[in-house]
């Protein structure tokens, strides 16, 4: 079973590989999902392509780490964005219908970018022994981009009345009384132009996601292709999926070994139930799972908890915790519990129940430092505090 956490490149130059590295291993983390190749457009590694981020090799001392431990490593690449290859090329933003050219978020569909993000995909597979590939942002993030002069004339091409899409969008968005359903109504409908708008947005992303699985694959023969997705996804209707973001679950079978939906329940409004549902969903399209769960913001102990039992008995993966340093981890043995703080602030104060029996521990756990406590009694919940605010802690049971 994969227990895995994305992890930003600040870890490892802040704490150290080797400690980052042990103090996963000993709370049991299978695999790092590591980003090399952030919004920034920066990377955790110099090479030829992209600027690195410092001197050091953080990539390169992270993967020796977490090899002599057993812990696989997969090179997190968030596609879609890139702010220093926009201030570079400044006409391949990715276009707002009503602001134009973004100053970070890349045209998908734009061929330098497509090369450059390929070059950089074969530099990390033939330079490091990475063990995955991890696609991030692989997906346009509203139908108000995506409306270039470019775009629209593709939307002609294949038979679109862009015109009418463009009364739609205003109809949608700008007007004094907005129709936020009309779009995705009309596409439920079978909507012809609205169809052909879906459909190109679908392909820009699969080509994109093409284009990087042959250049990893090509380069390191068995490596992994994982992508993380939108969860709305999994739901039985694609549609605002389908023309928000151009990512259709049924697209990602065969391309991704697996995929990783960011199912985080509680900046959705949602909980355990919606986690199975979403599971569930995925599993359906005949993709292999590893849960994205939400370990920072709202989260807490139990919600973290309960996101996790909710996935009992499904034929799941594994789960991906976003993310380390948003987060304590705990395990318990007996009365002992082990709590490792990763988060940039101290922990002073955690509380322990079982059943209607309720204790706090007044015990201060600085900001990446571990203590081990004796309690009073085998706990059936923990919680974590910073001060009144309640923190997520990622709790488990010696086996």
């Amino acid at each position: 079973m994969i227990l895995s956490v994305w992890m930003w490149s600040k870890s490892v130059r802040e704490r150290g590989a080797e400690t980052v590295v042990s103090q996963c291993a000993r709370f049991g983390i299978t695999d790092i999902f590591y980003l090399v190749k952030g919004l920034l457009g920066t990377t955790a590694y110099p090479g030829k392509y992209a600027p690195c981020d410092e001197e050091r090799d953080l990539l390169g001392e992270l993967l020796t780490e977490a090899h002599r431990k057993n812990i696989r490593v997969h090179a997190w690449f968030t596609v879609g964005g890139d702010k220093n290859y926009v201030r570079l090329h400044p006409e391949c933003g990715r276009y707002h219908y009503k602001k134009g050219p973004d100053d970070s978020l890349v045209s998908l569909t734009d061929e330098g970018y497509r090369q450059y993000m390929e070059q950089i995909t074969r530099e990390v597979c033939t330079l490091y022994p990475v063990d995955g590939i991890h696609l991030d942002y692989i997906r346009y993030n509203h139908i108000v981009y995506g409306w270039s002069p470019e775009d629209r004339v593709r939307m002609t091409a294949e038979g679109a009345d862009e015109g009418k899409l463009c009364r739609m969008l205003e109809q949608m968005y700008y007007t004094e009384n907005p129709d936020g359903n009309l779009m995705f109504d009309a596409y439920r409908s079978g909507d012809p132009d609205v169809q052909v708008l879906a459909d190109l947005r679908r392909r820009d992303v699969t080509a994109v996601a093409d284009r990087l699985a042959q250049a990893a694959r090509s380069t390191k023969s068995g490596i992994q292709i994982t992508a993380a997705l939108m969860p709305e996804g999994a739901s039985k209707d694609p549609t605002f999926a389908d023309l928000h973001y151009g990512q259709n679950y049924d697209d990602a079978v065969g391309r991704y070994d697996a995929v990783l939906p960011m199912a985080y329940s509680r900046s959705y409004g949602r909980n355990g139930s919606w986690i199975r549902n979403v599971a569930e969903g995925t599993q359906r399209h005949g993709l292999s799972v590893i849960m994205g769960l939400q370990a920072f913001a709202e989260a807490t102990g139990p919600s973290l908890r309960e996101d996790i039992s909710a996935l009992n008995g499904l034929d799941v993966s594994g789960i991906c915790l976003f993310r380390e340093g948003t987060y304590a981890a705990a395990v318990s043995s007996g009365r002992k519990l082990n709590v490792w703080n990763t988060m940039e602030s101290g922990i002073t104060r955690l509380t322990v129940q079982r059943g209607d029996c309720i204790a706090d521990i007044d015990e201060t756990i600085a900001a990446g430092e571990e203590a081990v406590l004796t309690l009073p009694f085998e706990p059936e919940s923990v919680r974590a505090y910073q001060g009144e605010r309640e923190v997520c802690v990622h709790w488990t049971e010696e086996a």
